[in-house]
Order: structure tokens, then C-alpha cells, then sequence
């Protein structure tokens, strides 16, 4: 009986220790899973506001279409979830408007497509958050919500917006030195503008911005200098 009692204990202890070890394999395996999901959710938390603020500081000018679509999609099934754990409520109080936006665009509707910066101060914010396009629709064609060839069709697109922003600055300057009769000034300006438009030639929608910077140009020029444009 003795020796029977002695395995019965064996197997008992021994069952138990393997309960215990599966039990503890359990608990670290879902609090590792928790915590991953965890990071997963503020990772996903961060993102959106950053599309946020995007979306805030890129008027439709410097914003193409479709970009813009595609963050605000992600941006609100974002929210969708985010909001299941409660984690984005100034996002979901937002919510209503970036879904009527979203119709908006689809409907071919941008409201701020005349919008250009004003100061040096929005320029840099509007330039920075360009910069910031490229490395959020990386992030998505990993997550295979957005297909390589549409990001990098979109990434493209941002960098004439990179110089578009400054040469709507350069020309909002040029104006106001005219407006003051500051013709040498104004000039000098537009150059800049130029230089800057020209380093995006390639693109199609650069040539009617070329061909107005060219004109005003030459048109300043002949009243500065005559029949020697390029006078200094």
C-alpha cells in the first residue's frame, strides 16, 4: 500500500506541476498578448492623430486628392476602433465632420483648393507635414491598405506640393513688394519662384504656373530694364 501511495503521490504532484507550469504559460502568453495589443492600439493612436493633424495643416492646394482621401478612409476606421477602447474621444467627437468630409471628397468638393500659404511660419508646417505624407503611406502599404504603385504615384505628387508652397509664398511676397512699387524686388521674388517651379517642370500641372511666372516676369523686366531683360 505503501509504495502504492508513493506513485499515487507522484502522479498527483506531478499533475499538478504541470497544471501549475500550464497555467503560468497561459498567463504570461495573454499578458504578453495584451500588451502587445496594447502598444498595437497607441502606435494606432499616435498615427491618427498625426493624420489629424494633417488633414488640419495641408489645405487641398498642397493635399492631392487622393492622398487625402485615403488618410481620412484610414483616419476614420481608426477612430472606429480606437473608440472601442476608448482612447480617442476628442478624435470621435470629430468624427461627423471628417465623415461629411469624406463625402465631399468623393463628390470631387475641396473646399480649401484655393487656400495658399500666407507666412513663413505656415509654410514651414505645411512643408513639414508633406514630409511626413511619404512616411505614413509607407506605413500603410505595409499594413496593405494602400497598394505600393498608388503610394508611390502619391509620393510623387507631394513633392511638387513641396514646391508649390514656397512659390505661392515667393509670389504673395513679389505682390506686396508691387503693390509698394517695389519692381526690383518683386523680381527678384518671382525669380526665386521660378527656380523653385522649375525644379518640378516635369510635372504637368507645373506648366501653366511656369508660363504665368515666365510672363509676369518678362512683363517687369521690360518696365525695369527696356530691351535688356536681363539687366541687373
Amino acid at each position: 500500500m505503501s509504495g502504492s501511495f508513493i506513485v499515487t503521490t507522484i502522479i498527483i504532484v506531478t499533475v499538478v506541476l504541470l497544471l501549475a507550469i500550464l497555467i503560468i504559460s497561459l498567463l504570461k502568453f495573454y499578458k504578453e498578448r495584451q500588451e502587445r495589443q496594447q502598444q498595437e492600439l497607441e502606435q494606432l493612436s499616435k498615427r491618427s492623430y498625426r493624420v489629424a493633424h494633417l488633414l488640419n495643416v495641408l489645405p487641398d492646394r498642397y493635399l492631392p486628392l487622393t492622398t487625402k482621401v485615403v488618410l481620412l478612409e484610414y483616419l476614420i476606421s481608426s477612430i472606429h476602433l480606437l473608440g472601442r477602447h476608448k482612447l480617442v474621444a476628442d478624435l470621435e467627437s470629430a468624427l461627423p465632420g471628417y465623415l461629411q468630409l469624406l463625402e465631399e471628397l468623393k463628390l470631387d468638393q475641396q473646399a480649401s483648393i484655393n487656400d495658399k500659404v500666407q507666412t513663413h511660419v505656415q509654410l514651414s508646417q505645411v512643408q513639414q507635414g508633406l514630409q511626413d505624407v511619404p512616411l505614413l503611406l509607407r506605413g500603410l502599404v505595409s499594413n496593405n491598405l494602400v497598394d505600393k504603385a498608388t503610394a508611390k504615384d502619391q509620393v510623387t505628387q507631394v513633392r511638387f506640393s513641396y514646391c508649390l508652397a514656397h512659390h505661392d509664398l515667393l509670389v504673395k511676397e513679389a505682390q506686396a513688394s508691387l503693390d509698394l512699387d517695389k519692381k526690383a524686388s518683386a523680381l527678384e521674388k518671382l525669380r526665386l519662384a521660378l527656380a523653385e517651379m522649375e525644379k518640378v517642370a516635369t510635372f504637368e500641372q507645373a506648366e501653366p504656373v511656369l508660363k504665368k511666372l515666365q510672363s509676369t516676369i518678362q512683363s517687369i523686366e521690360t518696365e525695369l530694364f527696356g530691351n535688356n531683360p536681363r539687366a541687373s
